[in-house]
């Protein structure tokens, strides 16, 4: 049995026990830290860091980071470029701004607002209020302008302006603002090793570190044994009692089970199999299969499963099933990170081949034998996890510091993103994909693979952008008339995570449940393998493409309590 740093959100380092269809493989497990290179919020009820607050899933920002906390979320340059608008900077552009023909989307103005308020909050933990300070500057601006079309008022103006000169909190040492560069340096590394770039995304669930007033544990406690839990730390004992009384006897409370596992993350998940069995002597998954079915049955045992392990099913699944999931390939395989890729390279041998060892490229013979020709090589390149990725060397030489118009400087920091690519390495990219299309008879398949499967994520919108210039069309027109098939729709499944993988998670929320019947795996898969990571961000694309919010659609396509359980697990907007 092998164990293993896991990267991905909530998860452990642990064997993979006996596996096969119709449910991913459970068991004993022993778990490690529950930070994680997949989870990018990185909250953990143990780390005594906070979740975001509530008012920002309502289009709001808030606090809760305080010194010696795990996470200083940096902003991302999105919200540099707001910077003068959210400040009021007198309408003069902020520098180092990305250009506008880098044209992908990247999070939303809320997570920039929210990450932007972190790092000032964390100026605020050291003795250094920068929302004064900068509502200070702001006002120097605003009269510095009044001056120029108010001079009889000149000298009332000047006088103002001493006043409010005056320090509203401790000078900005250098020290300080180093202590700061670091800590977003940190969290972009962070971000970068989650998802390959540096936006900030959230998930609907989060570690739940205390008990609301209206949780069924907390009702039945008072009832039941005359304790009140509400507002005290999470207790997997407490809930396990209260999952076994949902379970036992006649009927099964559903709605309450529903409740505890969709507000609970994945990680807690793993506790509360093990304090069940602990305190029962019975396996927590085969109560739950033997007490409910169908695709309720589906979605609550796929949220037990450790995410690695989850994706390694899936593949096997995709695989060893009839047929070819093609589709269920490329979603995994072409938007995992590195690190991703290798945990569940290394947990699909125990799920593939629980009853003998095998090698870790037993994946990759897999794939051979499953499928074939340009697509069975783009899929092995994946399975390597060995993408390119952006250096912290790299991020040290673009992190640059937040100059007001006048040339002062705001000890905010952004990251000059134009600083992390080779232009002229990405115009000679541009290049030779534009020889292997368009300008050829055929098309040099290789060529294409090579590129998209090596080239990081920053180099690549590089390469894309230049190849506009040189033939006045996006990549996506020419891989749709240059290549074809499977081959063709993974190399699409890049190119659209790497410029927005919540829109592309979107996108395949809305095929699963578009038209007669609805693809009830693939939404199962995509909700669960999302809740903990970009969930937030994927929510507002749907609503975008569709005018409808997720959580509606499940209500329309759904029914039952699996309905209840889906939206339970991506919440109301």
């Amino acid at each position: 049995m092998s164990f293993y740093s896991s990267n991905y959100p909530g998860s452990y380092g642990g064997g993979y026990p006996n596996s096969g269809p119709p449910f991913p493989p459970m068991g004993g497990f022993q778990y490690g830290s529950y930070g994680s290179a997949y989870n990018v919020n990185a909250y953990s009820y143990q780390t005594g860091s906070a979740p975001p607050p509530e008012s920002f899933y309502s289009g709001g920002f808030g606090g809760g980071f305080g010194p010696g906390q795990s996470m200083v979320p940096g902003f991302t340059c999105p919200a540099v470029q707001n910077m003068s608008n959210q400040y009021n900077y007198g309408g003069a552009p902020m520098p180092l701004q990305m250009p506008q023909s880098y044209g992908y989307q990247m999070a939303n103005e809320n997570a920039m607002a929210m990450a932007q308020m972190m790092q000032m909050q964390m100026y605020k933990s050291l003795g250094v209020d920068m929302e004064k300070k900068l509502a200070t500057q702001q006002k120097k601006v605003q009269k510095k302008k009044k001056r120029v079309v108010q001079k009889k008022e000149e000298e009332e103006e000047e006088e103002e302006e001493e006043e409010e000169e005056e320090p509203v909190s401790p000078r900005i040492t250098e020290d300080t603002k180093k202590r700061v560069r670091d800590a977003f340096i940190a969290e972009v590394m962070r971000r970068n090793a989650v998802s390959g770039t540096f936006e900030l995304t959230y998930g609907t669930v989060l570690p739940y570190k205390k008990y609301l007033e209206d949780d069924p544990t907390v009702k039945y406690n008072k009832e039941k044994e005359g304790i009140d839990l509400a507002g005290k730390d999470w207790d997997p004992e407490a809930d396990c009692q209260m999952l076994r009384n949902s379970i036992k006897g006649l009927g099964t409370d559903e709605d309450t089970i529903t409740y505890i596992v969709s507000t609970r993350s994945n990680a807690q998940r793993q506790e509360l199999k093990k304090m069940y069995k602990t305190m029962f002597g019975r396996d927590l998954i085969e109560e739950i299969k033997h007490d409910t079915s169908f695709n309720y049955k589906a979605t609550l045992v796929g949220l037990f499963v450790p995410p690695a392990e989850y994706d390694a099913w899936h593949i096997k699944e995709a695989i060893y099933g009839l047929g070819t999931d093609e589709q269920a390939l490329i979603e995994i395989l072409m938007t995992r990170t590195n690190q991703q890729v290798r945990e569940l390279v290394q947990a699909y041998k125990d799920v593939a081949s629980p009853s003998r060892k095998v090698k870790d490229t037993l994946i990759e013979k897999d794939i051979e034998g499953d499928t074939s020709g340009d697509f069975k090589r783009l899929l092995i390149s994946a399975c390597q996890g060995n993408r390119r990725e952006v250096t912290r060397e790299q991020v040290e030489n673009a992190v640059e510091e937040i100059m007001t118009p006048e040339g002062q400087g705001t000890g905010l920091f952004q990251v000059n993103e134009i600083k992390l690519v080779d232009e002229a390495g990405a115009k000679r990219d541009a290049e030779k994909l534009k020889k292997a299309g368009v300008d050829r008879w055929g098309t040099d398949e290789e060529t294409f693979q090579r590129i998209f499967a090596v080239k990081d994520y920053y180099q690549l919108r590089c390469i894309w952008n230049n190849y506009v210039k040189l033939t006045q069309c996006d990549i996506l027109n020419d891989i749709d008339e240059e290549t074809s098939g499977n081959f063709k729709k993974g190399l699409c499944a890049v190119v659209n995570t790497i410029r927005n993988r919540p829109k592309y998670f979107a996108e395949r929320l809305v095929k699963t449940m578009k038209g007669l019947g609805t693809d009830d795996k693939a939404l199962i898969r995509i909700i669960i393998t999302r809740a903990e990571i970009d969930m937030v961000q994927i929510k507002k694309e749907f609503l975008q493409m569709t005018n409808k919010t997720l959580w509606k659609w499940l209500q329309e396509d759904c029914s039952g309590s699996y309905k209840k359980l889906l939206q339970a697990v991506v919440k109301k907007d």
